[in-house]
């Protein structure tokens, strides 16, 4: 195996090997970031027939004994095709698999690891019980014929919002922070401070324009100056290239130039139309899934009505 040390990362050129991935699905980039810990970087575009519902970034923690993988991707088969990947870094087992939101894409694939122990927050676990198969019917639609075997399979281990419990698995020193409503209502980070990397699912993308839709604005802009806090050099992100703080800080401030444009707006009465026109969204609408902004700008709206009421009188 050779490595080609830059800055950021390690790209992991991998030998040929008996295993067969699908075809169908594309191939990750391997990026190795240190002895342990090595990123599967998935395609951005969102799922389609070419990439057969591959969309995310899986993240490979090799134990002692065995692997922890975080999110499997959104179906069975998607899963398979990333277990090939992981036994192209290691022959140990995949003994755990952490979930660090409800969307389908994250963690459909979940049923390709029947022996591991899943883990999540405790309201991924119970949105993944009541929303999984609304996730199926979406990704079956999106790439466009059934996906055999794929089932919402939540987590056998869950964790409470606003905790973070610390622990060693096989090994391996692990933080879970279930931060409260960010991208979701059940985001789950994982830290890992020995290796001084976060990863973070969708609470983090990069070079995609953050998903709103489920989430919770002025909460997310506080999760992410809290993760600025924990000490890590790199951040894995949910879509997109490993970040480092001050892209992450990057995030944060257009999240924040957002939320404050609208919310202004609300306070001058203007409509979310009218907002949109004032608005400087050259940035985003470069980006992956620029489609969302619209969506994004209602659900700040949203927001910043809820906390017009709140607001002292």
């Amino acid at each position: 195996m050779t490595f080609l040390r830059s800055s950021a990362a390690v790209l992991v050129l991998l030998a040929p090997c008996a295993i067969a991935a699908d075809p169908r699905i594309p191939e990750p980039r391997i990026l190795q970031l240190s002895e342990r810990v090595y990123v599967l970087h998935g395609p951005l575009q969102h799922a389609n027939p070419s990439n057969q519902g591959y969309m995310i970034n899986a993240t490979v923690i090799v134990g002692d004994k065995g692997v922890i993988l975080v999110d499997s991707g959104g179906s069975h088969a998607v899963g398979l095709h990333l277990a090939t990947y992981v036994r192209r870094i290691t022959p140990k087992p995949v003994n755990y698999v952490v979930n660090t939101h409800h969307h389908g894409d994250h963690y459909l694939g979940n049923t390709a690891f029947a022996g591991a122990t899943v883990i999540s927050s405790e309201t991924c676990r119970k949105l993944v019980a009541e929303t999984g198969h609304e996730w199926l019917d979406l990704m079956e639609r999106d790439v466009g014929h059934k996906l055999p075997g794929t089932k919402p399979r939540a987590a056998d281990i869950a964790y409470p919002a606003k905790a973070r419990t610390e622990m060693r698995i096989d090994g391996v020193r692990i933080v879970f922070w279930v931060p409260g409503g960010s991208h979701t209502a059940g985001d789950l980070v994982v830290s890992l401070p020995d290796e001084k990397i976060v990863i973070a699912g969708d609470v983090l993308v990069n070079g995609v324009v953050p998903t709103f839709q489920d989430g919770f604005v002025r909460s997310w802009i506080g999760t992410l100056d809290e993760m600025l806090t924990l000490g890590a050099t790199r951040f894995v992100p949910g879509h997109g290239d490993v970040m480092t703080s001050e892209e992450v800080t990057g995030l944060r401030d257009a999240i924040a130039r957002f939320y404050a444009g609208v919310a202004e707006g609300y306070r001058n009465g203007k409509t979310e139309a009218e907002i949109r026109a004032t608005l400087d969204l050259s940035a985003w609408s470069k980006l992956e899934r620029s489609y969302v902004i619209g969506r994004n700008l209602n659900r700040a709206y949203l927001e910043a009505e809820a906390a017009s009421f709140d607001a002292p009188k």
